[in-house]
């Protein structure tokens, strides 16, 4: 038993060494020691390849391999995100040449948040990255296997094309789609044929969500978004430390006359909350004009989705794009004008929504998120079809709006709530 427990401590010391980049290429050699023997064994390696289908197709992947090696040589937090972001507008980009319209759209709205995301949270880090720069032959070994990898991933997903034996269940999608009165096979396909998986990633979501933000609060985190009746009089947000403007280059907040007056000199509700030096005409101008634009395109994409690109999902992002261009244009007074519904109701009341979806197919249909079709003939409109995945799109699209407000809750005003105060000193 003692030699045992030695042995266990020996081995613990020479593996557990605490060091990340250790775990992961001790992970990614056995990848590769794995999968080389498999495919060097028994793959099928009589398959059709083909480069591309498009000389568009070439240019858009040599562009992600350029933005790809750029980011790994990049020091600076911003532009490696803004490179990485690249990359991930270059896939979209293949997925629509190759003609898959919805996971394009899907892809675009998600990387333009996960931006969004990001460059919120580089606030609070450091403006490069740090730490010790590692030894000329460790970064070549990294680099060495990190190739290998990639090598060997593009391999098997070619192999892995041409193993194909049985028929694609993607064969009855086409009619499976039809029967439930819908001509996007995607969208279709996540409300109807698979709703319950979908329901199951809601949930998901919701939780992931939820837990990462809540790490931003120091305070309690039930607290609603900041009003404009919350702000300090005479005390801009968003202040930094820079040499005063120019007299004629401040917006001047009148101190009197009738309030229509002064509405009509101000583009955003909150703008004059904002410290001089972090405004930007431009922008509210901007904003202004596109806002309802883009929740009527949201809108759309949530009751079209049924037919054509888009869906609860695609529609709940670019409603909460609307609200983030709101919250950069104007400060967290800005966000909490323009939703003064609360994150957790919006997410509650859409959980609500689908999960009773699912029920009302129990109760009303053969079985849970059973689907179900009304048709309507309504005077001057004409005849109006309701399907049962309609309404539980609109949870979906209620619970990513909902979550969308909540990050920008957690770490945009948040965040600016947390710097402000230590700027004044409370």
């Amino acid at each position: 038993m003692a030699a045992t427990e030695r042995l266990a401590v020996a081995a613990a010391r020479a593996t557990q060494s605490g060091s990340l980049p250790a775990y992961l290429m001790t992970i990614l050699v056995v990848l590769i020691a794995a999968l080389t023997t498999a495919l060097a064994l028994g793959a099928p390696w009589d398959v059709d390849v083909r480069a591309w289908d498009s000389p568009a197709q070439a240019l858009v992947a040599a562009l992600v391999v350029a933005a790809a090696i750029l980011a790994l040589r990049a020091r600076r937090r911003l532009k490696a995100v803004m490179i990485t972001g690249v990359v991930g507008y270059g896939i979209a980009t293949l997925f629509a040449l190759q003609g898959a319209p919805d996971l394009a759209l899907t892809q675009f709205l998600v990387e333009t948040v996960t931006l969004v995301v990001i460059v919120l949270v580089l606030r609070r880090l450091p403006t490069h990255f740090t730490g010790t720069v590692s030894h000329a032959g460790r970064r070549r070994l990294h680099l060495l296997i990190g190739i290998a990898v990639g090598v060997l991933m593009a391999a098997v997903t070619v192999v892995a094309l041409g193993a194909r034996e049985a028929v694609p269940v993607s064969e009855g999608m086409a009619a499976a789609a039809h029967a439930a009165g819908g001509k996007n096979i995607v969208n279709v396909t996540l409300v109807d044929i698979r709703a319950w998986d979908t329901m199951g990633e809601l949930a998901v979501l919701v939780v992931a969500a939820t837990g990462v933000t809540s790490l931003i609060f120091l305070r309690r985190r039930s607290r609603d978004l900041p009003r404009l009746t919350d702000a300090d009089d005479g005390e801009a947000v968003w202040r930094i430390d820079a040499p005063p403007l120019p007299a004629l280059l401040v917006t001047q907040t009148p101190a009197g006359g009738a309030g229509s007056a002064r509405r009509a000199r101000e583009w955003l509700v909150a703008e004059n909350t904002l410290a001089p030096e972090r405004r930007s005409i431009l922008l509210e101008v901007v904003v202004r004009l596109i806002f309802h634009t883009v929740l009527v395109l949201s809108v759309y994409l949530l009751l079209a989705g049924h037919d054509f690109p888009g869906g609860g999902f695609a529609g709940g992002i670019v409603a909460g794009l609307a609200l983030t261009i709101r919250y950069l244009a104007g400060g967290r007074y800005e966000l909490g004008e323009t939703a003064p519904v609360g994150a957790g109701l919006l997410i509650g009341v859409g959980l609500v929504i689908a999960t009773g979806t699912g029920i009302a197919g129990a109760l009303l249909g053969d079985a849970i998120l059973d689907g179900g079709k009304a048709v309507l003939h309504l005077p001057l409109v004409g005849t109006l079809k309701l399907y049962s995945s309609t309404l539980f799109d609109i949870g979906v699209y209620l619970v990513v709006v909902g979550v969308v407000l909540d990050v920008l809750r957690s770490f945009g005003s948040e965040i600016d709530r947390q710097v402000d105060a230590e700027a004044h000193g409370r």
